[in-house]
C-alpha cells in the first residue's frame, strides 16, 4: 500500500460538515485532502432527501441561535459562488399546545435573541395556512426567516468550490484507521495511506467506529422520509411554497413530525427522532407498508390532504444522549478534531460548522464558545 505525499490537513467524511470544512480550508492556502467512503452527495448517510429545514427560533436551546444566525450569510456566500439557489425562504411554523416543548422552546429562543415572531391560535393558523388542520388547543410560533436548504446541492457546491480552490478529493475510498504519529496523523484507507499535521474526523454514523478509544455514546437510528401527492385537486394549492411554511408539529407530548411544501415531487413529511437503532453499514431503503400507513394517518388527521404515497427515502440520525453536538479537539491528540454536529438537527449549521472546524484545525480555537459541545461533558460520560 502506497504512502502518498503529505498534507497540512485531512478531512475524513465529506457530508455536510466535512465538505464545508474542506471548502473553508481550501480558501486558506493550506494543502488539504478530503476522503469519503462513498461519492457525495449520496443517499447512504444523513445529508440527502431533497430538503432540510433552517430556522432561527430554535426550540432545542437558545444557545444555537447565534450559530444559525451566523450560518445564513455563509449559505448566501456559497450560493453566489455556486451560481445557483441553495435556500428557499418559506417561513417556519412551530406547532403544538401551549406547553409543547417545540412551542415554548421556540418562543424562548426568539425572545432571548430578539427574533421577530407571531403567535397564532388555531383559527389564525387555519386561516393563514389552510394546509393545516389544528385542533382548538393548538398554537403556532411563526418566524419569517425560516425556510429550506437543498442538501445535495449544498454539498456539491462545497466540494466543487473546494476542488476549484485546489483541494484534493478522494471518494469511494474507505478509511480504515487514523493513527496519531510523532509528526501528526496517518490515515490508512483501503487504497492508500496519507499523512498530515492535522485531521478532522466528520464521519457521521461511522464516527464511533473510527474513534473507538473515545467510547463516544452515539446511537445511530434509521429515519424514514416520505413524499405524498394530494388526491384532492382543490387542496393542492395549499401545499405550494408560497402558501405553506416548513413546520414542526408536536402532536403528542414529546412526539414530533415535520414537513415541507411541495417542491415538485410531493409534500415531504417525516417523524423527528424515534427511529430504530441500526448498523450504518446496513442502511437500506426498506420502507414498510405499516410505516407508510402510519404517516398517512398522521397527515390526514393534521393536514388538509388526502395523501397518496409517492416515494420514500431512508437516512440516519447519529445521536448524542443530550442531542447536542460534538465539536472538540481529541482529548489525547489535539491535532485531531472530532465533529458530530448532528443528532438530527445539524445540517442548517454546516456552512458555519465547517468554518469552525477549519479554525480549530488552524488555531485550536474559534470565535464561538464551543464548550457546550465538548467531548468531556457530563451528558457524554459513559
Amino acid at each position: 500500500m502506497n504512502i502518498t505525499e503529505s498534507y497540512d490537513i485531512i478531512i475524513v467524511g465529506l457530508g455536510a460538515n466535512g465538505s464545508s470544512a474542506l471548502y473553508h480550508l481550501s480558501r486558506t492556502g493550506k494543502k488539504v485532502l478530503g476522503i469519503d467512503r462513498f461519492h457525495p452527495p449520496h443517499h447512504k448517510g444523513s445529508s440527502h432527501g431533497e430538503s432540510r429545514i433552517i430556522r432561527q427560533a430554535y426550540h432545542e436551546n437558545p444557545l444555537y441561535v447565534p450559530l444559525v444566525k451566523a450560518a445564513y450569510p455563509l449559505w448566501e456566500e456559497l450560493a453566489a459562488i455556486a451560481g445557483r439557489p441553495l435556500f428557499l425562504k418559506t417561513g417556519g411554523l412551530l406547532l403544538g399546545d401551549e406547553e409543547a416543548a417545540v412551542v415554548k422552546g421556540a418562543r424562548e429562543s426568539a425572545e432571548t435573541h430578539g427574533i421577530p415572531y407571531e403567535r397564532l391560535d388555531a383559527i389564525q393558523i387555519q386561516k393563514r395556512f389552510p394546509a393545516f388542520r389544528p385542533t382548538p388547543g393548538t398554537v403556532g410560533v411563526l418566524e419569517k426567516e425560516a425556510g429550506i436548504l437543498f442538501p445535495e446541492a449544498c454539498i456539491t457546491a462545497f466540494l466543487d468550490a473546494a476542488a476549484n480552490n485546489g483541494a484534493t478529493i478522494q471518494t469511494n475510498e474507505q478509511v480504515l484507521r487514523i493513527t496519531p504519529t510523532q509528526y501528526g496523523i496517518e490515515v490508512t484507507t483501503n487504497k492508500s495511506t496519507y499523512r498530515a499535521e492535522k485531521g478532522i474526523v466528520s464521519a457521521g454514523a461511522w464516527l464511533g467506529g473510527l474513534m473507538p478509544e473515545l467510547q463516544l455514546p452515539l446511537t445511530v437510528k434509521r429515519q424514514v422520509l416520505f413524499w405524498f401527492d394530494n388526491a384532492n385537486p382543490a387542496w393542492r394549492g395549499y401545499f405550494q411554497p408560497a402558501n405553506m411554511p416548513i413546520f414542526i408539529w408536536e402532536y403528542l407530548r414529546g412526539k414530533m413530525f415535520y414537513g415541507f411544501p411541495d417542491l415538485g415531487s410531493g409534500t415531504k413529511l417525516a417523524w423527528h427522532h424515534g427511529g430504530r437503532a441500526i448498523d450504518p453499514d446496513q442502511l437500506k431503503n426498506d420502507t414498510t407498508e405499516q410505516e407508510i400507513a402510519e404517516i398517512k394517518a398522521l397527515a390526514a388527521a393534521h393536514m388538509t390532504i388526502e395523501p397518496v404515497f409517492r416515494h420514500a427515502a431512508v437516512c440516519m440520525y447519529t445521536n448524542t444522549p443530550d442531542e447536542d453536538f460534538i465539536i472538540d479537539l481529541h482529548p489525547d491528540h489535539p491535532n485531531i478534531i472530532i465533529a458530530s454536529p448532528c443528532s438530527g438537527h445539524g445540517f442548517k449549521f454546516s456552512s458555519l460548522t465547517g468554518k469552525l472546524l477549519g479554525d480549530l484545525a488552524q488555531k485550536g480555537h474559534t470565535e464561538f464558545d464551543l464548550s457546550p459541545f465538548a467531548i468531556r461533558r457530563p451528558a457524554l460520560d459513559t
